[in-house]
């Protein structure tokens, strides 16, 4: 039976496969955003992580939900910490040039 608990490790392993296989291509570096990314990454791994050694606490229904949000975001930004990270304004200025 899939628990709720599984299903969050899951999401967050795809999280991190998702951000980890991010490919920069034409956008320029920035710390700030790579640092938030290993964050990420390290912080999402660690759920399935602790999981496979059944280090896991209770998941519960927030978490999934939240986790399964950020995981579309991701996926519809191709991966792109900054994307999520910019103001409307700044995006609409991007979108324009």
């Amino acid at each position: 039976m899939i628990t709720l608990t599984t299903i969050n490790a899951v999401l967050c392993l795809l999280i991190a496969v998702r951000l980890f296989t991010f490919d920069r291509k034409n956008y320029k570096y920035n710390a700030k955003i790579s640092w938030l990314a290993w964050l990420m990454i390290t912080s999402s791994s660690a759920v399935s992580l602790f999981l496979f050694f059944d280090l896991s606490n209770r998941a519960y229904y927030a978490q999934v939900v939240m986790n399964m949000t950020l995981l579309i975001c991701f996926l519809k930004s191709k991966g792109n910490m900054a994307a999520l990270c910019r103001s409307s304004s700044r995006q609409k200025k991007v979108k324009t040039k």
